[in-house]
């Protein structure tokens, strides 16, 4: 289709016009192809904006956090939904294993005390959880190694601060640097795209105490920085919130606007007219006329003056209020990624099979945030930063990586699960070293305490009926080992077969 700007450029420069009339037409095939591409009444009201991650982050990063926050201070359904996050992922915490025992204790002595933490307050463990809050309200956290002298009397010299991600001074936006590399929201990166250095304030800048209006450059090795990407080249990342924010919004007004029309329902109103205008107002203290009522009580039977007429008026419903709000709340539920029933506390009409195919299909979302965020951006730098430390203190002899052991998913029905797992080592599909490391426990650790056990109870020559060695599982003896050998003999070694004519020997 030729228009009026082709027709004058068709002479001039027609390979041009050709491809442009091209382009256009090619345009709108693909609109009539795909409906959302097209324009029209019921696309109007759409946003569709060609900016990458960070033009579309960065504008309402701090707006998206504050809100956030404010609804998880003063909304149960909010504040529920982060702690079912932070307790599924973390539960107990992500414990380190390693085969080398000396770096295993190093660790232990720093980790699971408040040395680690720069605050004194939380072990590695309250420090995972405090991190993963942050990251879901504030779509961002910042761990800063700090440190520390040895006359500190720390175990390794190092601790962790967290950082709200308010400390990164996302005005700091520069391209073309001296050496070449640019600033992204406060990010510094390298030529080559490397992550360099965090431009940091000095002070929270929303600190009662004031703080310092300009950043200061810290290298990037001595901060993690964890978030949830989910654009490629994404920089800082948005309040997990972001997307149901305007749901919680509306229910919350829905919700006060019930309360207001159930507050209205309570009370028994009633409207009284008077039809002549000879009757005493409301509430009048004249003895010549009928006592006047503004006033019900119960059992009360009253005579009113001719002409008066008396109309109670009828409350609203609410009967629809509980349908919207599980609609609603299992929307604001999916948003977070959350199981409706874990973020309410409602598990009325939730059938065994209901709950189990729901925590199966929730549990990938849980090993995302454990395994892709969490262990990778968290765990493993920070068990790094302390072998660095310890190996240069002489605690350790080398760096050695550490493997993660997740708190393992709970029973539903413990009878008919643990007899699964029993049927499934049984059968060989499965190891009891890989079924114990399922449940969240160390197998060498386990098998060491099942000796001691088995040791002290047969010095003690008791008999328990849970001993595999000594009852079978239906509750009967097991026959000695002697025993077995006695009634079942070994069968004689066959003849050997001699060797054929012209073999070898």
């Amino acid at each position: 289709m030729e228009n009026w700007i082709d027709k004058i450029t068709g002479p001039i420069a027609p390979r041009w016009t050709l491809q442009r009339m091209r382009a256009r037409a090619a345009g709108e095939l693909l609109k009539r192809h795909y409906e959302g591409a097209s324009s029209g009444y019921r696309t109007k009201a759409w946003r569709r904006s060609s900016t990458d991650a960070n033009a579309a982050i960065g504008p309402g990063l701090a707006r998206l956090r504050d809100v956030a926050r404010d609804l998880v201070r003063n909304n149960p359904w909010a504040a529920g939904a982060v702690n079912s996050i932070v307790n599924e992922t973390i539960g107990w915490g992500l414990v380190a294993k390693t085969e080398d025992a000396r770096a295993l204790a190093v660790w232990e002595k720093w980790a699971l005390t408040t040395e680690c933490d720069a605050d004194r307050r939380h072990d590695i463990y309250g420090l995972q959880k405090l991190a993963l809050r942050t990251i879901i309200e504030s779509g961002e956290v910042l761990v800063r190694r700090r440190f520390r002298l040895p006359s500190d009397g720390l175990t390794i010299p190092i601790q962790l601060q967290i950082l709200e991600p308010d400390y990164i001074d996302t005005a700091k936006d520069m391209i073309g640097l001296p050496n070449g590399g640019r600033i992204v929201q406060g990010v510094e990166f390298s030529p080559i795209g490397e992550r360099v250095a965090y431009w940091l304030f000095r002070e929270h800048p929303g600190s009662a105490q004031g703080f310092y209006t300009s950043s200061f450059r810290v290298p990037a090795e001595n901060i993690l920085h964890v978030f949830r990407s989910e654009r490629p080249g994404q920089v800082r990342a948005p309040s997990w919130f972001a997307p149901v924010l305007l749901k919680f919004k509306d229910f919350d007004e829905y919700d006060d606007a019930t309360l207001m029309k159930q507050k209205i329902a309570a009370c028994l109103a009633v409207m009284v007219s008077d039809a002549d205008g000879t009757g005493a107002p409301l509430g009048s203290a004249d003895d010549t006329v009928t006592p006047s009522i503004d006033a019900l009580s119960p059992g009360m039977i009253a005579n009113l003056p001719p002409g008066r007429n008396v109309t109670v008026i009828d409350p609203p419903s609410v009967a629809d209020y509980g349908e919207y709000s599980k609609t609603n709340l299992r929307a604001i539920a999916k948003g977070l990624g959350v199981l409706y029933e874990n973020m309410t506390g409602d598990h009325t009409d939730l059938s065994f099979s209901a709950a189990r195919m729901s925590r199966i299909a929730h549990q990938p979302d849980v090993e995302d945030w454990r395994w892709r965020l969490m262990v990778p951006g968290f765990c493993d730098p920070i068990w790094r930063w302390m072998m660095e430390a310890a190996a240069i203190m002489g605690e350790v002899r080398a760096i050695t990586r550490a493997n993660w052991s997740a708190p393992p998913l709970p029973f539903i029905d413990p009878a008919s699960e643990g007899l699964a797992i029993m049927r499934n080592a049984r059968a060989g599909i499965t190891s009891m070293p890989e079924a114990i490391r399922e449940r969240g426990g160390d197998p060498r650790e386990v098998l060491a305490e099942i000796k001691r056990w088995n040791k002290a109870i047969d010095k003690d020559e008791i008999i328990l009926d849970s001993d595999p060695r000594k009852m079978t599982q239906a509750g009967q003896a097991q026959a000695p080992l002697a025993d077995l050998a006695a009634k079942f003999p070994a069968a004689p070694a066959p003849d050997p077969v001699p060797p054929a004519a012209g073999a070898t020997p």
